[in-house]
């Protein structure tokens, strides 16, 4: 895989951000008592969130399998599976390349055109999005009395009902209406405005290609499967530390819906970001923030490890693995 200047200008400025966000995140809390609580962790269960995040990956590769049938030969589940983590490994290396790698990995060892590989990973993405407001939507419905709650005690939403009567406000936007349909022709024509109608194009052309999916119940099942262990993963991470032990199911969902919002955001691997979001959502279950700053630095190390070990084993042994294949 070759790096551009642009691509490690990104990695350093996406690094740099979230070692920020990270430092920002962990400078008022009292590291000592951190280390204690990491430090008496039940590592016992350490291996049930790993063996969880190793399932969701056979069953994106089983999954991605059935994207590619339709286009040319099935790969090798062994194929898949390495490409998918080689793939998680790049991205905690390189940001958003690791859709690439993965593609260039099938490219090279299965002989699958590049092109018609990414268009399946647009497919992926765009069930993974749908998926993703699906349950965001689910738990504000599960815990819509805890997310009144905060609201509510938000200020900053009484301000935003007094500026909504205001004169000025209205007239500001009707203003701002009327520029913006004059300028009509240049923005749709901007790069920032083609960038959108790209995504739309590529998430509704993604979601059109499923049509050709043989096996439609198996890969909606393999969808929610990936998002269950997601879920299962986090939720069996509380078992680590005696102060999240007692959590519930709507905890860990909260929980699990805050830290995805976190890794979503422009930094290398979601550093500091995921954390900042799953302190919060612990704070709302009465989680004190040291806490909350130990289980969250564990549960996303857990995901780290996992990638970047297997990720790195994976392009390791692929060119053994297929060595046969090769010579043939």
């Amino acid at each position: 895989m070759i790096i551009t200047k642009k691509d490690a200008i990104q990695t350093v400025v996406s690094l740099a951000l979230g070692i920020i966000v990270f430092l920002l995140v962990y400078r008022e809390l009292n590291i000592k008592e951190m280390r204690e609580l990491l430090k008496n962790a039940h590592w016992e269960y350490i291996a049930i969130p790993v063996v969880l995040s190793l399932l969701s990956c056979i069953a994106r590769a089983l999954r991605w399998n059935q994207l590619i049938e339709p286009i040319a030969q099935k790969p090798a589940l062994k194929n898949t599976f390495c490409a998918v983590m080689y793939g998680y490994f790049i991205n905690h290396l390189l940001p958003r390349a690791g859709e690439l790698a993965r593609c260039g990995v099938l490219k090279k060892y299965e002989g699958i055109p590049f092109t018609e590989l990414l268009g399946t990973v647009i497919t992926e993405r765009a069930f993974d999005l749908i998926i993703t407001f699906l349950i965001t939507f689910l738990t504000i419905v599960l815990e819509f009395e805890l997310f009144g709650d905060i609201l509510s005690g938000i200020t900053i939403w009484q301000s935003i009902c007094n500026l909504l009567t205001k004169p000025l406000l209205w007239i500001f936007l009707a203003v701002l209406t009327l520029v913006l349909y004059l300028l009509r022709k240049k923005i749709m024509q901007s790069k920032l405005m083609n960038k959108f109608k790209g995504l739309g194009t590529g998430i509704w052309n993604g979601l059109k290609s499923f049509t050709k999916v043989k096996n439609k119940p198996l890969f909606i099942v393999y969808s929610i499967f990936i998002f269950l262990m997601y879920y299962l993963m986090l939720y069996f991470s509380f078992w680590l530390f005696d102060f999240t032990a007692d959590l519930g199911a709507e905890a860990g969902l909260t929980t699990y819906v805050f830290g995805a919002l976190g890794m979503v955001a422009p930094v290398q691997g979601g550093i500091g970001t995921y954390e900042f979001m799953t302190i919060q959502a612990l704070g709302i279950y009465g989680i004190g923030a040291t806490a909350a700053g130990a289980f969250a630095v564990l549960s996303h190390l857990i995901e780290i490890v996992v990638n970047c070990v297997v990720g790195f084993g994976c392009s390791l042994i692929l060119p053994f693995i297929n060595k046969q294949k090769k010579e043939e």
